[in-house]
């Protein structure tokens, strides 16, 4: 984790799907992991030990913190991370993501209708059987709903390949497509952007 610089610096280190960076959990140093495609948070049982109030636990990110329930415990949320960040605190917490310079930082409330007015928005689609979709295009064909699978560290999957991939109205860079019959984006079709996974309002926001 040489990679991540300082506890308050927003940096980070991406390993799979996972993004992993010092932050703090009630004012004590803590090694946090985001990963948008898991369901649940968790905290490892040794730090649950420390914290009293579970149902508010206070997260640091950069020079900003979040509250959020966390009920669930597990020996190790993550790979070396004391705290998991899933899809339930993404949701009411939104995060920018700047996979570039490999930065982040925490959306306060109202900071980010203004961050999200100059970026491209990707609508989401929730399915009956509890996946999402976003609108894929390949090429010069119709967009078709693809899996929105952020577990997976690849890219895109799809029926063909093409030099324009599209999600929505926003272009994906050096895209790398494998060839699979069920369209699927990962999180590494990110990789060269600045993204906000309002996951809570169904969009991801990605700056023009």
């Amino acid at each position: 984790m040489g990679g991540i610089i300082g506890a308050t610096s927003g940096k980070f280190v991406m390993m799979a799907a996972t993004l992993l960076f010092h932050g703090r959990v009630d004012n004590a140093r803590a090694t946090i992991a985001i990963m948008p495609g898991v369901p649940h948070s968790a905290l490892a049982t040794k730090l649950a030990e420390r914290i009293a109030h579970r149902n508010r636990v206070k997260i640091g990110i950069r020079a900003e913190y979040l509250h959020a329930p966390i009920a669930a415990i597990e020996p190790e949320p993550a790979t070396g991370a004391d705290v998991r960040i899933g899809q339930d605190i993404l949701d009411a917490n939104p995060i920018e993501i700047d996979f570039t310079n490999h930065e982040l930082r925490l959306l306060l409330a109202g900071e980010a209708s203004r961050v999200e007015r100059g970026m491209i928005a990707i609508p989401i689609t929730h399915q009956a059987d509890g996946s999402m979709t976003v609108p894929l295009a390949i090429g010069s064909a119709p967009p078709t709903a693809a899996i929105l699978d952020l577990a997976r560290p690849t890219d895109v999957i799809a029926p063909t390949s093409a030099d324009v991939v599209a999600l929505g109205h926003v272009v994906l860079k050096n895209a790398v497509v494998t060839q699979g019959a069920t369209p699927s984006v990962g999180l590494a079709a990110f990789r060269n952007m600045r993204v906000i996974f309002d996951l809570g309002h169904d969009r991801i926001w990605v700056a023009t």
